[in-house]
């Protein structure tokens, strides 16, 4: 049987809706950290769990945000853009407010992500890293700018913030162990198949495989 990690984030009821659509039947508790689905075992984690299980093999597969796998370095593979849990990640700052000429301070919880763009917009900067409420570091005066995924825009526009510039877009990525997509090539390009179809992109599914095959080389 196959095993699937599956984030437990913002995108999970758009993960398990795909699943079923899919023709995976899915039924459990709130609580319950693993269940079976045909001939599928989920396993319900944290997203920045689920890289982790995949890579070590834990999991043959799992579904995570993008924003997690460019945060992180993670010997993965990235077979499948599943269209869900759009975000993208930008620089934003107080309406009405100008970011200073010198050292621009900014509050992100993706440092490594911001070091990467912040060395692209700004000669000078200082990265802060927050794990939760980077929307009011510049209320507080804990930093200039935040750098942060923005869906909706909602959250920005309730803390007086406005984007900056839009620096990368994510959605949520099927991901494979290296050697289970090798020992379990027909039944993971089963699983692709039924995503791609009910993505309703299955004249792609040539393409997605290889593409993969040439990535695993």
């Amino acid at each position: 049987m196959l095993s699937l990690a599956v984030s437990k984030g913002k995108a999970f009821d758009e993960e398990l809706e795909l699943l079923q659509k899919a023709g995976y039947k899915i039924s459990f508790k709130e609580r319950e950290l693993s269940i079976s689905a045909d001939n599928l075992v989920l396993w319900f984690l944290k997203p920045k769990d689920v890289p982790v299980w995949v890579e070590g093999g834990v999991v043959d597969l799992g579904m995570v945000g993008l924003d997690i796998l460019r945060e992180g370095k993670y010997d993965v593979l990235e077979l499948l853009d599943l269209k869900i849990g759009k975000c993208r990640f930008s620089f934003a700052h107080p309406k009405n407010k100008p970011v200073p000429i010198s050292k621009v301070v900014i509050a992100t919880k993706f440092p490594n992500l911001s070091k990467k763009y912040a060395e692209k917009y700004f000669s000078e900067f200082e990265i802060i890293e927050l794990h939760g409420s980077v929307e009011i570091a510049p209320k507080v005066g804990l930093s200039h700018i935040i750098a942060d995924l923005v869906s909706t825009g909602r959250t920005l526009l309730e803390n007086d913030l406005e984007e900056m510039v839009v620096l990368e877009e994510f959605s949520t990525y099927l991901i494979s162990n290296r050697a289970s997509f090798v020992m379990k090539y027909e039944e993971i390009e089963k699983l692709i198949l039924k995503l791609l179809q009910a993505l309703g992109e299955e004249d792609n599914f040539i393409f997605h495989i290889m593409n993969t095959s040439i990535d695993h080389l």
